[in-house]
């Protein structure tokens, strides 16, 4: 199924959704106001009546309904909430719509533009054999082509760690302490580097890394370096990721997912595959698939441990031959035997066209 077919099935469901909700809210009015007329009434009763015990009575008869409508209200905000929730999430779906439309169109194109240059290679081929055949013996000279040598696979690993994360610890007096924690991103490239040289084609892969990275950094290391994966490792939330400040401030820039992806768009070969070592980072795939076909991204916050060992793991696969599914599932399976959490955040983003169990990023010499 086509993302874009999947994405109109999901607005649907979504659409259904808030009917089935604008119907519970107007159940749940009519329950409340049912309940208040009920609740005056009572009270009407207990106003009128000289008996204390039909006093007592109609009070109380007063007290539960006027339960009920306090219920049937918290049912109405609940699902006035609800219904909120869900038009952001129409309106999130649709814009994905649309741009995933304008992918596959231009996959379209671009597909009918590969066709018609395969033809024109074949026709151009077979007139230069035609021409060949037709010249003489003596002309034909035989060359020995040495076949070329396997292409390193080249990775731009950008760490930024321009803030701590600050957490409260409370002491046994009651008081409360702020500290900061600074990600290990230094650790982490080293235990990737530690992994690579362990790896059976190690000399396969090639590792360029760009500390305190900024977004300009990324696209300069795309034009020096043409990386087949672009990595980054640091802060991230669900609009976007924490790079260091161009301008050199103290504080860092929040680089939104649409923009990092028209970054990794401004170049003439993009990367293939953007890993996302970061908290919560996932929530950008739909943005970054419009540029790069497979994107790895954390489903939620994950623990500096565990996202050491997921990527250390992970790059030890790849440089094993290794398909792309195969490399994630090893590096969940390693954070587990570590008996850490976080083994279910990591997950990967294709686009229709890409199979990531026979996607291998690093091919073996013959």
């Amino acid at each position: 199924m086509a993302r874009s077919d999947s994405l109109r099935s999901e607005i649907a469901r979504l659409q259904t959704r808030k009917g089935t909700l604008a119907n519970d809210i107007a159940r749940a009015e009519k329950e409340a106001v049912s309940a208040r007329e009920a609740a005056r009434k009572k009270k009407d009763q207990a106003a009128r009546s000289t008996s204390a015990s039909t006093v007592r009575t109609a009070l109380s008869a007063a007290e539960r309904e006027e339960k009920k409508a306090v219920t049937a209200e918290t049912k109405i905000a609940k699902a006035r909430k609800d219904t909120a929730t869900v038009d952001n999430s129409i309106a999130t779906k649709t814009a994905s719509l649309r741009s995933a439309e304008n992918s596959e169109s231009r996959s379209a194109e671009s597909k009918q533009k590969q066709v018609d240059s395969k033809r024109r290679r074949e026709e151009l081929a077979h007139a230069r054999e035609v021409a060949r055949l037709s010249a003489s013996v003596s002309e034909i000279r035989y060359v020995e082509v040495r076949p070329p040598e396997p292409e390193k696979l080249r990775v731009l690993y950008l760490t930024a760690n321009p803030e701590a994360t600050e957490e409260t610890v409370v002491l046994p007096d009651g008081t409360e302490q702020q500290y900061g924690t600074w990600l290990r991103v230094d650790r982490e490239v080293r235990e990737v580097r530690k992994a690579l040289r362990g790896s059976k084609f190690r000399d396969l892969v090639e590792v360029d890394h760009c500390p305190a990275a900024t977004i300009n950094d990324l696209i300069d290391g795309l034009n020096d370096h043409r990386p087949h994966i672009v990595h980054f490792s640091g802060h991230a939330n669900i609009d976007g990721l924490l790079m260091e400040n161009e301008a050199g401030g103290e504080e860092g820039a929040d680089i939104a997912f649409a923009l990092f992806a028209r970054a990794l768009g401004a170049t003439v070969d993009p990367p293939r595959l953007l890993v996302l070592n970061a908290c919560e980072s996932l929530a950008g795939a739909d943005e970054i698939l419009n540029t790069v076909p497979a994107v790895i991204g954390m489903s939620d916050s994950i623990d500096d441990s565990s996202a050491i060992v997921f990527a250390s793991a992970f790059y030890s696969a790849i440089a094993s031959a290794q398909s792309l599914s195969t490399a994630i599932e090893q590096a969940k399976v390693k954070i587990l035997a570590a008996a850490l959490d976080g083994s279910e955040l990591p997950e990967l983003r294709t686009r229709e066209d890409i199979d990531p169990g026979t996607l291998v990023l690093v091919t073996p010499p013959v």
